[in-house]
């Protein structure tokens, strides 16, 4: 299906309206509807997707007294086939579990319960739950995208697996173009037989979105770490990884001029008992390679205790520009904490930005960056910023909202767009905000802009 916009809801009416959405998508007729479940015409996923045809629509039902289905192993190799859970009642997803499996990756054995395989364009999993994904080698994940273009992955839960999602593409622009990954809940991914080398999400590849994502509590890795060429997360919450909450790297694609990574409207969160990195982004290289592009971190909320760098640059031609952000320690009373680090080559100088606010011992970081003072606000602690953080809840109380405000130009949120997305998808840095768990609702509009993931205004 190539009508990427359409908003899919979890409930059993999946099916009415769907030849006038497809219509309205550019398809003259719906492809056909395969089951699969109890009493249905297929009791495995892999016997339905053995039958799909281009188009098709494979409907999973939950197996009696909510059991998992077991040992799932499904190869993707057409265009455009809808992989959708329709949950029982009270039940937020499909449940599938690779227990016992080992997702080798060898000859026709994926290397995850799904794999989207080139070829599988605008493929679409929504509405299951992945776990115990392993393989001998420590990277059987829930959900792998191996060079196929614009896949979707929506409202899915990926959890306890050796990855949570995998992607790559081949070294170019053509391939793992515009994936998006929307809408889910990520956590507990890792494996302690190897440790640090496998994470919440790894991924690769031309192009990816995060969007109203909680990816959390990565077991030995980082939440989010990726080698694609650009890289779009918004109006996410991203915390307590075991290492950095992102670690944004090199491949063959991010040699490439406009290598970006765009961080707007989302919650990021350090563990104050992180005993792992306790840097909270990295962008630029542990490969080798060089990271040609700009890390573009936009009206995001960063709470972090430690003195490692908020930002860390580590690639020639790395760049990091930061507006409208909000940081802070979080009431750990840090001496002496680090904005920006800067090492194999990059520079201090190419860390730069303007309306930001710092709540912390942050002001004597600020020197040898481009960032000039006078444009960004240092202040002391404030130990109520938030109005019950416990809640996973953000926002600002009414007191430091009427403080953190601030006039944005549209200049100031000029970000740069993800190649191939169509102008239908674009979401504006203004125009959401996150809500816990994974959801999203539209931010209210001010005046003046409150700083930071939320505006101030409070429900």
């Amino acid at each position: 299906m190539t009508c990427r916009h359409a908003k899919w809801n979890i409930g059993r009416t999946v099916l009415v309206g769907l030849a006038a959405l497809l219509a309205a998508c550019g398809h003259s007729a719906p492809g056909a509807t395969l089951e699969v479940g109890p009493g249905k015409p297929f009791a495995r996923i892999e016997d339905a997707n053995a039958r799909a045809q281009p188009g098709d629509l494979v409907l999973v039902y939950p197996r009696e007294h909510g059991q998992p289905y077991e040992r799932t192993a499904v190869q993707v190799r057409q265009k455009r086939v809808i992989f959708r859970g329709v949950p029982g009642e009270g039940q937020p997803w499909v449940k599938i579990s690779g227990k016992g499996f080992r997702y080798s990756g060898a000859g026709s054995t994926p290397r995850a319960i799904f794999q989207f395989n080139p070829g599988a364009d605008d493929g679409l999993l929504v509405g299951f739950e992945l776990y115990d994904a392993h393989n001998d080698s420590n990277n059987g994940a829930g959900v792998r995208i191996n060079q196929a273009n614009r896949v979707t992955v929506r409202h899915c839960a990926i959890h306890d697996n050796d990855m949570g999602i995998m992607s790559n593409g081949d070294g170019s622009l053509r391939s793992a173009v515009d994936q998006r990954i929307e809408h889910c809940v990520i956590h507990h991914n890792g494996d302690f037989r190897n440790p640090g080398y496998n994470h919440n999400l790894y991924l690769g590849g031309a192009s990816v979105s995060l969007r109203f994502c909680e990816v959390y509590a990565s077991l030995t890795g980082h939440n989010v770490k990726s080698r694609a060429h650009f890289n779009r997360i918004e109006f996410c919450y991203v915390h307590d990884a075991s290492n950095r909450e992102f670690d944004l790297v090199d491949a063959a694609e991010t040699t490439l001029p406009d290598s970006h990574a765009v961080l707007v409207g989302n919650v990021i969160v350090k563990d104050p008992k992180c005993r792992g990195n306790r840097g909270v982004i990295h962008f630029g290289q542990d490969g080798g390679r060089d990271h040609d592009g700009t890390l573009s971190l936009a009206m995001n909320t960063v709470v972090t205790p430690f003195v490692a760098p908020v930002v860390d640059l580590s690639a020639a031609k790395a760049k990091a520009r930061l507006v409208g952000n909000l940081i802070c320690d979080g009431g750990a009373r840090q001496a002496r904490q680090v904005i920006a680090a800067a090492r194999n080559g990059a520079r201090l100088s190419n860390v730069v930005g303007r309306h930001n606010w710092f709540s912390g011992d942050f002001a004597t970081s600020v020197a040898e960056t481009g960032l000039i003072r006078q444009a960004n606000g240092f202040h002391r602690p404030v130990f109520d910023l938030f109005v019950p953080p416990k809640r996973h809840d953000y926002r600002l109380t009414p007191a430091a909202a009427r403080l953190a405000t601030v006039d944005l130009s549209a200049e100031d949120l000029a970000l740069p767009r993800v190649p191939d997305m169509p102008d239908r998808d674009v979401l504006a840095p203004l125009g959401w905000q996150y809500r816990h768990p994974a959801g999203s609702e539209p931010r209210p509009r001010e005046k003046k802009a409150t700083l930071g993931a939320y505006a101030g205004t409070s429900k």
